[in-house]
């Protein structure tokens, strides 16, 4: 997103966001840029989990019925 930097460490890691001021004028704004960090942070959380596979979530669901 335009006007959002991430400071890192040495190893890439993001440990700090600065937002640029001008964003902050228009509260909508500022909403919007929190979900974003709160998306990304959820992200990276869950970056290691293994992932399902649809057809086999979709099926059993299906068969529970």
């Amino acid at each position: 997103m335009k006007g959002i930097s991430y400071l890192t460490d040495e190893e890439g890691k993001k440990k700090a966001v600065v937002i640029d001021f001008d964003l902050l004028k228009d509260r909508d704004n500022l909403l919007d840029i929190l979900d974003d960090i709160e998306d990304e942070v959820a992200i990276n959380l869950r970056k290691n989990e293994p992932s399902l596979d649809w057809e086999e979530i979709k099926s059993s669901l299906i068969s529970k019925d």
